[in-house]
């Protein structure tokens, strides 16, 4: 029998559904332990303020208490909870909710971007994918978004469109009409989200269709005989046709449809019909795997030397073209720093360092004088794989705050950033700011408590008179912070 340590969770906070996976690896398959779904909705419970609904939120919560005996039995970096649609939208609105799930679930809930979230679905939908490699077009309809993928043994183009069954039933089919005298609100929704797919009638083009998730999987039962096989266009077509005529959802009398699924099935048919049409799909397979399964590959993957994250900062900095060698000089330098102020550093934490020094000089492709404000900027909103949008946020902070007055940081859920971090990387720069090798001997950074305290030989300052110019300006520009930098020159 497996251990339990070889186990992974992953956790996926869908806009309509929450959906949890145990699964374990034996060799390179990926063997699913348990499953558990809830559906929560929790894009009804979003206002146009962008809050939730408490009632919305205790039913989440709810749910989550059910699935925290599953995960309990884990390590905490053997799980994965990942936010999506709706807590991209109510982030900034959502720190009570967000604690509260902590708390039960005992690990961060990571908030993932559109473009991410495709990556992970497509991830998911390969692993179950036979045969070679070939070109296929991945699509997912979840309670808030809709993701498109298209790629072979990669993704090559990825999609995230602002529609999903919750939010068009919200907004199409509020009160349960479908259909009455001269208004169409199936139709209307159709369109609308022919709108949405302009311009990407090529994702399907030559290549293999493959549609995951509830709305697809409720759809194929439905048109299948209750099981999940491929969907044919005359079957869809016909079946958009049935329901656009009819009054009202509690009018539909559709074999196989889950009473659960019910209240936005209308929604999801009018999205996938949409794509049908926009697209020129005549047929579309429908596979087992999606989002989660691709969270527990990525999860597995960082655990054992194959972490996404780190391919995607090696990427920026070959198409920014990052001086890799100055890069090193400072990263070696500050966390050397931190290993002396800090020696039992988590090491994600230093990995987060790391990441950091790699693309601090990111901005410099563009411009010189704002390389700091413009690499903060494009480090945040990027679509960079593998990140979440928390963890892109501390490396946009510490980017921005490399040098000069430190900007005071608005501190919300997920993002409570480590002056301990940016004061390595602030010395490490300072030591290096004219590109050359320097050694740390003579060099302490400790903790006294009340303040930092940097003890330099004084040789070693008198060899570099311009860093020590520096290192008293770096004095000064701490004074302002909680913990404040003293330089001993001894």
């Amino acid at each position: 029998m497996q251990s339990p340590s070889e186990r992974y969770a992953a956790l996926d906070l869908g806009s309509n559904s929450f959906h949890l996976l145990l699964a374990e690896f034996r060799g390179q398959r990926m063997v699913r332990l348990h499953t558990d779904r809830a559906m929560v909705r929790l894009a009804e419970g979003l206002d146009a303020e962008r809050n939730l609904d408490p009632a919305v939120s205790e039913r989440a919560l709810a749910a989550l208490n059910r699935f925290q005996p599953v995960l309990d039995k884990l390590p905490t970096d053997h799980i994965r909870v990942v936010g999506t649609n709706t807590l991209r939208a109510a982030a900034a609105n959502a720190d009570g909710f967000l604690e509260e799930a902590e708390s039960i679930l005992g690990v961060p809930v990571e908030i993932i971007s559109g473009i991410e979230e495709a990556r992970l679905i497509y991830s998911g939908v390969m692993a179950a994918a036979d045969g070679p490699p070939r070109l296929r077009c991945i699509i997912d309809i979840g309670g808030g978004s809709t993701e498109l993928v298209r790629g072979s043994e990669s993704p090559e183009q990825l999609q995230s469109l602002y529609m999903g069954c919750v939010s068009y039933s919200k907004r199409y089919f509020a009160d349960g009409i479908i259909s009455r005298q001269t208004i169409n609100h199936f139709k209307h929704a159709q369109r609308a989200a022919r709108a949405e797919l302009q311009e990407l009638q090529h994702m399907a083009t030559e290549a293999e269709v493959v549609g995951c998730s509830g709305t697809i999987k409720a759809v194929s039962r439905v048109l299948n005989g209750g099981e999940v096989e491929d969907i044919r266009r005359e079957d869809i077509d016909r079946l958009a046709q049935e329901v656009a005529q009819a009054e009202h959802i509690a009018d539909l009398n559709l074999p196989y449809l889950d009473e659960e699924r019910r209240p936005v099935f209308a929604a999801g048919l009018a999205i996938l019909h949409a794509i049908f049409c926009e697209l020129d799909i005549q047929r579309m397979e429908v596979s087992p795997y999606a989002i989660r399964e691709g969270i527990v590959h990525d999860l597995a993957g960082r655990l054992h030397g194959g972490d996404r994250r780190a391919d995607t900062v090696a990427w920026v900095m070959q198409r920014w073209q990052i001086d890799a060698n100055q890069a090193r000089r400072v990263s070696d330098t500050a966390l050397k720093l931190l290993q002396q102020l800090r020696p039992g550093y988590p090491p994600e934490g230093r990995q987060r360092l790391r990441w950091a020094i790699q693309l601090h000089e990111v901005g410099l492709a563009l411009t010189h004088s704002s390389f700091r404000k413009l690499g903060a900027f494009m480090i945040k909103h990027a679509d960079l794989a593998g990140f979440s949008k928390g963890e892109q946020e501390h490396l946009s902070y510490l980017v921005r705050n490399q040098r000069g007055r430190i900007k005071h940081p608005k501190e919300h859920y997920g993002f409570h950033p480590s002056p301990d971090l940016l004061l390595c990387l602030r010395l490490g720069c300072i030591i290096h700011r004219d590109r050359t090798e320097r050694t740390l001997q003579g060099i302490n950074l400790a903790d006294q408590g009340d303040a930092y305290r940097l003890q330099i030989e004084r040789e070693w300052l008198d060899s570099s008179p311009a860093i020590e110019e520096l290192l008293y300006q770096e004095e000064q520009h701490w004074q302002s912070q909680t913990r404040p930098l003293r330089l001993l020159a001894v």
